[in-house]
């Protein structure tokens, strides 16, 4: 049943952007697959009392907290791609043989066309060269995405296994946080004595031009659903995080549309597109 991959790096990415979507899609009836290249085994570890307790068993925890965040958002189909979450560049968790920073890209990318040919997915999103802020991880899911998107149709380099059939996915997007979204957004912070003033400005000028965004997605149905599984996200999302920050009677508002870049496409749709399947349905 064709339909909707996202391709993510960690455990709460794909709320943070895709949440709209997934949400929107699931409940149109799409087979919508959100596949996880990493545990989640690095990173701070908020509302706990006492983070040492549950260190060991990080990963455990983000499993529990990505499926209770995709079942909220309706999606029934989720994958780890297997690999241990890379940390920053230069942490001592960066040089971890799984870390997905050092994964064979040949590897990676097989692991991804396996689940391509599986769930067929006619329209993939994955993010842009700098992973959109420069995590090795994310920037790993750009290589790793790419490569499987147009590898699962080259039977040269991966060979049909058993059961297999060849699948060519129609459409992909990067996903995008546009010039007008952060500004948006940028007007919801609270101010306090402390925060920097040149915070604002900074955000301000965060995002893609809204000239080079290709595709504008209406999720404003979901805001509220998407912040809710945020907050499925306990051990990674602190209470006073900032996208939580925004008043209720503004989330519509601020959340209410995903952005994308379309960077290939088989099929002709105007632009922007106001659908992913824009062109396929």
């Amino acid at each position: 049943m064709p339909g909707l991959l996202c391709f993510h790096a960690h455990p709460d990415d794909e709320v943070i952007g895709t949440g709209g979507i997934l949400a929107r899609y699931s409940q149109s009836g799409e087979q919508v697959v959100v596949v996880t290249a990493t545990d989640g085994a690095e990173g701070e570890i908020h509302n706990y009392e006492d983070p040492d307790s549950i260190k060991d068993r990080l990963s455990d925890v983000r499993a529990t907290e990505i499926r209770d965040a995709l079942t909220l958002l309706g999606v029934k189909h989720h994958e780890f791609l297997g690999y241990r979450d890379s940390g920053m560049m230069g942490t001592e968790a960066n040089q971890h043989e799984n870390a997905f920073w050092n994964a064979d890209l040949f590897e990676a990318t097989g692991r991804l066309v396996r689940l391509i040919r599986r769930y067929q997915p006619e329209v993939m999103t994955i993010y842009d060269p700098f992973g959109g802020y420069g995590h090795p991880d994310h920037i790993q899911v750009h290589r790793v995405g790419l490569a499987a998107f147009f590898g699962s149709r080259d039977l040269g380099w991966y060979p049909l296994e058993e059961g297999e059939e060849a699948w060519e996915p129609r459409k992909l997007y990067w996903g995008a946080w546009s010039r007008g979204r952060m500004k948006a957004y940028s007007q919801h912070f609270e101010e306090s004595e402390d925060e920097d003033p040149g915070a604002r400005a900074w955000w301000e000028n965060r995002g893609i031009p809204d000239s080079e965004i290709s595709a504008i997605i209406d999720v404003s149905d979901f805001a509220n659903l998407k912040i809710e599984a945020l907050k499925a996200h306990r051990s990674q999302i602190p209470a006073d995080w900032m996208m939580l920050r925004v008043p209720e009677e503004a989330r519509s508002e601020v959340f209410g549309h995903e952005h994308f870049q379309r960077i290939f496409s088989t099929v002709d749709s105007p632009l922007p597109e106001s659908d992913l399947f824009a062109g396929l349905r």
